[in-house]
């Protein structure tokens, strides 16, 4: 599967965040956008539906699916960060963001999420983990035993942060038989003043990962199913947490 990553600045506009998009459109399976990319306010109804219809217009352009970020959405009052899994006919569905960020004091505005987004694309199966989200290794777990073979990671951190996060997606590739792609933006700033600096990433099943840098773009990377098999057939990481069910905890005092 041929994935795309894109690491973008941060944009107001949907209108012009989509143009610049298309401007950079290449043919992949799958493209991956940032968390928050269009904004960390959240979209009315109206805003999202608009949003949704320029990811369409993007995921033709590009011949695949589009997972159009993380984005809050205000659903009547009750706001929630989702994935939203676009196509060129609009959107399939999302996933929303399980535990959103006590650090950053996302809490105060956005409510837990209660269920995880999988989808084929390519011939893959894919499942979005949103930006923290991907620190919970159990929300990792539960995709790939549900049978994704990449997990996507919409996210915004600082750059401070970037060595920390690049880490953490080699450890779930590695450990759940997965490659993780994570799609991070570039050139703005943390309302505590950290820069956001790039860092988006590729990490393989097998323990190798791919760096974009800094500069905004999409970038592309191929996926291979001999990788997977390999780390699969190898390791049988997948085989053993199935088999945690029957493990049970003896206290001894």
């Amino acid at each position: 599967m041929r994935i795309g990553v894109g690491q973008t600045p941060r944009f107001d506009d949907v209108d012009k965040a989509a143009e610049w998009l298309l401007r950079r459109a290449v043919g992949v399976d799958l493209l991956v956008l940032p968390e928050y990319w269009v904004g960390a306010a959240p979209m009315d109804r109206g805003r999202f539906d608009r949003y949704v219809s320029h990811m369409a217009r993007v995921a033709k352009e590009v011949g695949g699916l589009v997972v159009a970020g993380g984005v809050a959405v205000d659903f009547d009052g009750s706001v929630k960060s989702v994935c939203p899994v676009v196509d060129a006919g609009g959107l399939v569905g999302f996933g929303e963001k399980i535990f959103p960020s006590a650090a950053t004091g996302e809490r105060a505005r956005v409510r837990p999420g209660s269920r995880l987004a999988a989808f084929r694309a390519g011939g893959w199966t894919a499942g979005c983990l949103i930006c923290v989200d991907l620190l919970y290794p159990e929300l990792a777990r539960r995709l790939a035993l549900a049978g994704a073979e990449v997990l996507v990671n919409p996210a915004s951190i600082s750059a401070d942060r970037r060595g920390l996060w690049r880490a953490v997606g080699v450890v779930r590739a590695f450990e759940n038989s997965v490659y993780v792609a994570a799609a991070l933006g570039t050139g703005y700033s943390y309302p505590d003043g950290r820069p956001v600096a790039g860092g988006s990433f590729v990490a393989s099943p097998n323990g190798a990962v791919a760096e974009f840098g800094e500069e905004p773009g999409v970038y592309v990377f191929d996926l291979e199913k001999a990788e997977l098999e390999h780390a699969r057939a190898r390791r049988r990481y997948l085989d053993d947490a199935a088999a945690l069910q029957s493990i049970y905890i003896d206290f001894l005092n």
